[in-house]
């Protein structure tokens, strides 16, 4: 904590020390330092297990695989910590410079020092701002996977330069966005992970909407280095094309949001003329498991989220409906995932939300890795869940008893909108698919601002956990899991 106070104490001297020669310079910045707790019960999902044996034919779709005996999953309860503070030097009226760091960011109490690590520091953001008599350039590292509502949203830094020129109630944005840099002083060429966006948004007093382009480009699995013939031995590139459209409006104490995303383009074009050997075994290989030469795989995702509200005095109430396209088949031509609902849109606490503990470990008992599956909940992107895609209703409501304090609840329903593969080591023809239901999710939040700068929030949270979770074995027994979560949050 010493050192943050130390790097907040620098820049505010550098600041004093150099307004005299920038004359306008001016110095501002905003944080918070939070804390969480965190009570888990159960978020491997695993009940009491009875020994079971495999059934079915070996490497058919009728085969169960064995369970060892074992008892129900690990809890868990701790506490961490995040210190945030943005600083901004504004030069003149036109130029700026904005920046942001994390200190000892998801650090537990009771944890050892964190010196030397990203945890410890992590500055994040750095970027000028420009703004011009025909609009705002703002260049460096930036928020980046982040537009329209929070639904599919994963903000996180990219290094851009995005412009922006507004006309009345309308904003024109082009953005270049660089990902990966994959041939700078190195023998590759071209190596690298490209994007560029361009989009519009109107905003008015009752309706903001907008829509994004994207088209990425990216080769950063072009090029083997030593390269040796092999199966999987491939390169190929990656060509997608993304439309982004959103909504929010109101009609009195009635609104309606919406936002969606149709994902198109090469997900793996593969190089037949350098790597052609390796295409031969390949295809030999698919062949083999009773499947057709090995084809390019295109882009085939879709999801959207619609969402209508009524707040009257106290009340408030909420229904809304998630579609997100999933992935299933490892073999076919099409990729059909968007990974999931989103980091940022933590709607539903324990499905959904990647800051409730469960993001990473929801559903991970031994049965995953047993079927190849990656626990996690909807939010993470990687987890099985979220690469399966999901169709989710969900129902809420609040009131506010004091103009300091809400609560406010929520029921949600989810299923899998492609179940998940799993490989039993036969053809592909006959393997398994999971189950597709995640659960039903019944959520408690109270909101308490108890002073201008100070606020706590509770959350209660209980699973009715679906067979999903048994990632293709009906033998493997499943408990509910619940978790009770708290933040205390001081924001300057």
């Amino acid at each position: 904590m010493k050192k943050i106070f130390t790097i907040a104490m620098v820049i505010t001297l550098v600041a004093a020390l150099t307004l005299p020669a920038m004359a306008e310079t001016k110095f501002s910045f905003k944080g918070a330092y939070r804390v969480r707790g965190f009570m888990l019960s159960n978020p491997s999902l695993q009940a009491d297990q009875a020994k079971v044996k495999a059934t079915g034919a070996a490497g058919k779709a009728s085969e169960t695989l064995a369970i060892a005996a074992e008892g129900e999953g690990p809890s868990q309860s701790y506490l961490d910590m995040r210190f945030r503070m943005q600083s901004k030097f504004t030069v003149s009226d036109r130029l700026a410079v904005v920046t942001r760091f994390d200190a000892l960011d998801g650090k537990k109490y009771g944890e050892g020092d964190t010196v030397g690590t990203k945890r410890n520091i992590d500055w994040d953001r750095a970027y000028m701002v420009i703004k011009a008599d025909f609009g705002t350039f703002q260049i460096g590292r930036m928020e980046g996977e982040a537009y329209g509502n929070d639904f599919l949203d994963s903000g996180t830094e990219r290094d851009r330069i995005a412009f922006d020129a507004k006309m009345d109630k309308w904003t024109l944005s082009l953005i270049y966005e660089k990902q990966d840099e994959g041939d700078a002083g190195t023998v590759l060429t071209d190596a690298d992970f490209d994007v560029y966006y361009a989009g519009a948004a109107y905003k008015s007093e009752d309706l903001t909407g907008g829509v994004l382009f994207g088209y990425a480009f990216d080769k950063t699995d072009s090029d083997i280095l030593a390269y040796v013939p092999a199966a999987g031995n491939l390169g190929w590139d990656s060509t997608r094309f993304d439309i982004n459209p959103f909504i929010d409006a109101s009609f009195g104490d009635f609104g309606v949001n919406a936002e969606a995303l149709l994902r198109f383009g090469k997900y793996q074009e593969y190089d037949r003329d350098v790597y052609n050997d390796s295409i031969k075994l390949a295809d030999a290989a698919r062949k083999g498991m009773g499947l057709g030469p090995l084809p390019d795989v295109d882009y085939d995702a879709y999801a959207w989220n619609i969402e209508g509200t009524w707040a009257s005095g106290p009340f408030s109430a909420e229904l809304g409906y998630v579609w997100v396209k999933g992935e299933d088949d490892p073999y076919d031509d099409k990729y059909e995932s968007v990974g999931g609902v989103g980091a940022d849109w933590g709607k539903v606490f324990i499905l959904t939300n990647t800051d409730s503990g469960f993001e990473g470990t929801l559903g991970g008992h031994s049965g995953a890795a047993a079927a190849g599956a990656t626990e996690g909940n909807l939010g993470e992107e990687g987890s099985s869940a979220a690469t399966n895609g999901c169709k989710m209703f969900y129902i809420g409501g609040s009131y506010a008893p004091l103009d300091n304090v809400k609560i406010k609840g929520l029921i949600a329903n989810s299923k899998s909108e492609s179940p998940g593969y799993v490989d039993l080591g036969g053809l592909p023809a006959d393997s398994r698919n999971f189950a597709s239901d995640h659960g039903t999710e019944y959520d408690l939040t109270v909101d308490w601002d108890i002073y201008d700068n100070l606020s706590y929030t509770a959350i209660l949270a209980y699973l009715d956990a679906g067979d999903y979770w048994q990632y293709g074995n009906p033998y493997r027994e499943l408990e509910n899991t619940w978790c009770f979560w708290q933040q205390l949050k001081l924001s300057f």
